[in-house]
């Protein structure tokens, strides 16, 4: 794991960027599906500064690795330079478009439809930009990269990891119980299952390639010693992931229209405007997003660790 800790920032950077733009998949769906009062949009709208802060994060992290002396390592691994300054190019309209979406359905400017073409280009680019970072290791001179199952794994982690922090936007704003009457609950849950089916099976399939490269130098030596536990670590954060955000949307297959009114919510309107009865059960779906996304995030960072320690 020494070549994945040299390139540590690189690891937030694909982990966090794909993860946290992929949240406007998760704002597409739930803008097709359900139609929310002005004042949950502009709740929604301050939210989405969330995911959009995580991107800004990762970026730094990426930028602070080309910064770096360390850098310098992927001329070895045939990286072209050109290649990242093009992949930080279009990271950074990215971004700059998700602010421009941001102030101009802040300041009340974007209506319904507008926001929803604006809102699946941003979720459509997030997976562009994804397939694009996974593309850059396929020419690469490391053989166990060069296979697209890099770019397949990495839009998995964009759609696997952007939907459930979607949803926790979506819950922080108050916005649940609206979406649950829709068919945005059986649709958010769908495209992250296909997101970590997806993902899960691009970083297996990724190991044994690597294996089997490996078994070809070395007969009967791993690759990375207890890789496999890596594998376990990332698929039961995504089972973790997908079990909290099913029982979040739709907990004992009841109608749950009272959950959108979790603690976040409360946390977005003032104190004389909450319920002071509110249940357990719903105070308890903002933390239960917030495990569903620890656990996606987690499952990612590991997976992102093992690809970096797999350079044979």
């Amino acid at each position: 794991m020494e070549l994945a800790t040299l390139q540590l920032p690189m690891v937030l950077f694909t982990t966090l960027v794909p993860m946290a733009s992929g949240a406007f998949i998760g704002l597409a769906i739930m803008f097709f599906t359900t139609h929310f009062s002005d004042a949950c949009l502009k709740r929604i709208d301050l939210w989405t500064l969330l995911p959009i802060g995580i991107t800004v994060v990762g970026f730094i992290a990426g930028v602070a690795f080309l910064a770096d002396p360390r850098s310098a390592v992927t001329v070895f691994q045939g990286i072209d330079a050109g290649s990242m300054i093009v992949l930080s190019i279009i990271g950074s309209l990215l971004g700059f478009l998700s602010v421009v979406y941001w102030v101009i359905a802040g300041a009340g400017m974007l209506s319904y439809r507008p926001r929803m073409v604006f809102a699946a280009v941003l979720g459509a680019s997030a997976l562009v930009y994804s397939l694009a970072i996974g593309a850059i290791y396929v020419g690469s001179s490391v053989p166990t990269w060069n296979s697209v199952l890099v770019p397949i794994g990495m839009m998995g982690f964009c759609v696997a990891g952007g939907v459930p922090l979607g949803v926790l936007v979506v819950a922080l704003a108050g916005g649940l119980p609206a979406a649950r009457t829709t068919a945005f609950s059986t649709a958010a849950f769908a495209i992250a299952l296909v997101g970590a089916v997806v993902a899960v099976f691009a970083i297996a399939a990724q190991l044994l390639f690597a294996q089997s490269i490996f078994s070809s130098a070395l007969p009967g030596v791993d690759a990375v010693p207890g890789a496999w536990v890596y594998v376990a670590l990332s698929v039961i954060g995504f089972i973790v992931m997908l079990a909290s955000l099913r029982a979040t949307l739709r907990p004992n297959g009841r109608s749950a229209a009272p959950v959108g009114r979790t603690a976040g919510a409360a946390a977005a309107m003032p104190y004389g405007m909450v319920e002071e009865s509110e249940p357990v059960g719903v105070r308890a779906a903002v933390p239960l997003l917030l495990v569903s996304n620890v656990a996606v995030l987690a499952a990612i960072f590991v997976a992102r660790m093992l690809f970096y320690a797999l350079q044979v």
